[in-house]
């Protein structure tokens, strides 16, 4: 039961938010607020603060940087090339409008996107729930487990911003990344090449949004 919980919570967080009320600043506050606050009470419970550290090496750098720089470009060419035929531009602005991600928090909320949620989300994800996963399963299937709740919550997202069966082929890259991270963090033990790589894969999206999406008027 109480690892039902953990790998939903994320997600129910994001339908409370983004589907039933619609509004990304609170969606913001309830998904990181759940991140967050899920690991540290169960990390305080155990009196174990380890997990919340992780160490940097030469390797971890290179390896982070070149896989994130890999998937920047990818999802950059990739929206680039697929842009005008598969992205309805004035909609998405529209539900952008209407889900309060816009005006003078825009730079604030990316910010967020862009250097808070990589350790928040590999922490969780990466970290936490793959401990938590392999207690009773093998690292492989607890890689697998946890990208699947990762990318289930970014399925609520795309099933609003594209139609399908666009929306559902959107999450499978999401999944394969959670994997890769996967991979990282159980190989080196720690999460620096993971969330160097995030950091630049959601730059990319940021990207893709300013120069494709954001009215600079």
């Amino acid at each position: 039961m109480k690892k039902t919980i953990l790998l939903m919570g994320p997600t129910l967080m994001i339908f409370i938010g983004l589907t039933l009320i619609g509004n990304v600043p609170l969606t913001f506050a309830l998904f990181y607020g759940w991140l967050l606050l899920a690991p540290l009470c169960l990390s305080c419970k155990k009196q174990n603060h380890s997990q919340w550290k992780f160490t940097i090496t030469s390797r971890s750098l290179l390896l982070g940087i070149a896989s994130g720089i890999l998937v920047l470009v990818i999802i950059f060419a990739a929206v680039s090339y697929f842009f005008s035929f598969l992205i309805d531009l004035e909609l998405i602005r529209s539900l952008l409008r209407e889900w309060n991600f816009d005006g003078r928090m825009i730079w604030l909320l990316m910010a967020v996107l862009i250097v808070l949620n990589p350790y928040l989300e590999e922490n969780y994800w990466r970290n936490f729930i793959f401990e938590e996963l392999k207690v009773s399963s093998s690292a492989g299937m607890a890689i697998i487990i946890s990208s699947f709740f990762y990318s289930l919550y970014h399925l609520l997202s795309l099933m609003e911003l594209f139609n399908w069966p666009f929306n559902v082929i959107a999450v499978i890259p999401i999944f394969l990344a959670g994997i890769i991270w996967g991979f990282f963090r159980h190989k080196s033990g720690s999460l620096a090449a993971p969330i160097l790589s995030h950091v630049l894969a959601d730059t990319g999206i940021m990207l893709v949004y300013l120069v494709y999406i954001h009215n600079w008027q």
